[in-house]
């Protein structure tokens, strides 16, 4: 192995090093427009959901994430309402629209922020569709079995271009159709204090909702160095400059 030919010092560096940058983002995205959040630890991602992929008996059980950067074990099902897997992703041709839920039942040690994205085109104002900007249908987040019912504490959006369902045919971007949005929950912001083991985010889509993905990441902050660490990596790493330079001067 490598680190075996490495000073005891250049050990320690790196092992400081390992410390000094954990926490930092997964590498996994479902969907082109999302973006792995800082010190995502746990990410999953849930795309094609369609009827080439799956089934709505299977919608219904209880999905895992087909996209993992870091699995963070999140099932994904649909509580009630028509939505089926069609041919481009969730959709749902009438009645009053349909409720989800993405539930966590191990979360992340030392969580403290939750990030959920979504790409659902709405055409909102033109179908009179509101989607997850509904009021009833808004993501709300409960944990560790509770009766919590809290909204994001940071609500972000954008207005893509897409597919057509129906006709194939890309459609520019519309100031209706804030279909990337992204929620957060701060734990702290939201006066949450104790250790979330568990959670659960519940929201609702609308008839004629295009729904094409979604994304779960599970934050846990990058742990801060003390003062002795920071030290001792750089002492660490002028050793390692040091002998490399020792090894140039004898070739």
């Amino acid at each position: 192995m490598i680190t075996s030919h490495l000073p005891s010092a250049a050990l320690t560096t790196a092992a400081v090093l390992s410390f000094a940058f954990a926490g930092q983002a997964v590498a996994a995205t479902a969907h082109e427009s999302f973006s792995s959040p800082a010190d995502s630890v746990a990410s999953d991602g849930f795309n094609n959901l369609t009827a080439g992929r799956i089934t709505a008996a299977q919608l219904t059980a209880g999905l895992v994430a087909n996209v993992n950067g870091s699995a963070g074990d999140t099932i994904f099902r649909k509580m009630s309402g028509g939505a089926y897997p069609a041919s481009a992703g969730l959709y749902q041709f009438s009645g009053a629209g349909s409720t989800f839920e993405m539930a966590v039942a191990d979360a992340a040690d030392g969580l403290t922020s939750i990030v959920f994205q979504s790409y659902i085109n709405i055409s909102r104002g033109a179908n009179g569709v509101d989607g997850l900007f509904d009021t009833g249908y808004a993501p709300r987040l409960s944990y560790n079995n509770g009766t919590q019912f809290l909204t994001a504490s940071l609500i972000e959006t954008e207005n893509l271009s897409y597919t057509d369902f129906f006709t194939g045919q890309v459609v520019a971007s519309d100031p209706n159709n804030p279909n990337h949005a992204t929620f957060t929950w701060n734990l702290a912001a939201l006066g949450v204090t104790v250790p979330v083991n568990s959670f659960r985010i519940t929201f609702g889509t609308d008839t004629h909702s295009q729904t094409e993905a979604f994304q779960l990441d599970q934050l846990v902050a990058a742990p801060v160095p003390e003062p002795e660490t920071w030290a001792l990596m750089l002492g660490g790493l002028g050793l390692i400059t040091l002998s490399a330079r020792r090894r140039i001067n004898k070739g």
